[in-house]
């Protein structure tokens, strides 16, 4: 007697089961630990420190402290579940398409941190910035690959402008169900206002080192983001606008922190 399983419906139990959701909010605090690591980073940097400003070097910071390890595997498996949940989401047929897909890049996205977290707590840790170049190398090989690359930057300039209109906007507060308490309205507020566009200016110049590195053919310019901030420094005012941007990446994590409790999770 064989039996068939059903996708939806098991898609369905994870997706819907409360437990589940609950822990997977997690996912969304880990992501705040993430980007206040490196907003402090990007201050380091800016005031003449020695940092390595991308998320290996972010990951390596909190290893680094007390209860680390502890640390990364939490943010490791708080990733994961939100990272599945989504994954989950994605194969519910009575979510229209737009937002299938929208779960699925959030499922890739989360299950990537998840298992780089993983991958510090357990000692094998990898250097972000090397695989961006590598990937960048083996890709400009091929005419193709070059106009990956290309597409790549693009893509990444239009989530840098998707982050700051949200932010500008606050569109972001559509993903909250809210809370009664006004000063914790107001902190989300701001926090997302100041956090969305800064981590928008941080996307943006990163695809702009795509582009440029593919123009130039040299892939030690696509060095992740930890190039994309030391590119920022470099600039007039540079050091200034960078420890703005270490600023606005504490008030996003501290949005994240936030939507943890208040995202509506649908």
């Amino acid at each position: 007697m064989s039996s068939s399983v059903d996708p939806a419906g098991a898609a369905r139990q994870v997706a819907k089961n409360p437990w589940f959701e609950r822990a997977a909010r997690l996912g969304y605090a880990a992501n705040g630990v993430l980007h206040a690591t490196l907003g402090i980073l990007a201050a380091v940097i800016a005031t003449g420190g020695k940092a390595e400003a991308d998320q290996s070097g972010a990951m390596r910071t909190l290893a680094d402290q007390p209860f680390g390890m502890v640390l990364l595997w939490v943010c490791a498996i708080g990733a994961l579940l939100l990272g599945l949940w989504s994954l989950a989401q994605a194969f519910l047929p009575e979510n229209k398409v737009r937002e299938r897909i929208k779960h699925a890049a959030t499922s890739v996205s989360f299950l990537a941190v998840g298992f780089t977290f993983g991958r510090f707590a357990v000692g094998k840790p990898s250097d972000s910035g090397k695989t961006a170049t590598s990937f960048s190398g083996e890709m400009m090989k091929s005419g193709l690959g070059r106009t990956l690359l290309i597409a790549i930057g693009i893509g990444l300039l239009v989530m840098a402008g998707y982050y700051i209109y949200k932010g500008v906007t606050r569109r972001f507060l559509k993903d909250l169900s809210g809370s009664r308490h006004s000063e914790v309205s107001r902190a989300i507020k701001t926090s997302g206002m100041i956090g969305y566009p800064a981590k928008g200016v941080v996307l943006g110049t990163l695809g702009v080192l795509f582009i440029v590195a593919t123009v130039q053919g040299d892939p030690k310019e696509a060095n992740g983001i930890d190039g994309a901030l030391k590119t920022i420094q470099d600039q007039p005012f540079g050091p200034v606008a960078l420890i703005a941007i270490g600023v606005g990446l504490v008030c996003y994590a501290i949005y994240l922190v936030f939507r943890a409790r208040y995202d509506q999770m649908d």
